[in-house]
């Protein structure tokens, strides 16, 4: 699945405080974090989820458990975007497409 047509939301500050600009359906996500370069973010985690807000929330959470993400959120300044999405299929498939384009360093698997 090409990742072209999804229309993502603007990037906004990853904090419990935010949690009410993501909406409450299915869709993918990416985690940026904001090493103080202009204009450019590194990729933290993306990620898929049947309900967007419960997952953002979920992160913030003292039972995460991806420690390089709950480390980045935690000491980092993150950042949040998502894409709407249904069917868990798309999902997956998006999902899958973001992983092969790109890296994203909390997503690698924890030794």
């Amino acid at each position: 699945m090409s990742c072209q047509n999804l229309k993502w939301s603007t990037s906004f500050r990853y904090t419990t405080g935010n949690s009410y600009k993501v909406p409450e359906i299915g869709g993918i996500y990416k985690v940026l974090r904001n090493d103080g370069e202009k204009d450019k973010m590194t990729r933290v985690y993306v990620g898929r989820a049947f309900h967007l807000r419960k997952r953002y929330l979920e992160h913030l959470s003292p039972n995460e458990q991806n420690s390089c993400l709950k480390r980045n959120l935690v000491n980092e300044d993150c950042y949040f975007k998502y894409a709407l999405l249904s069917g868990e299929d798309n999902r997956i498939a998006a999902e899958s497409h973001l992983l092969k384009e790109g890296t994203y360093e909390c997503n690698k698997k924890e030794e």
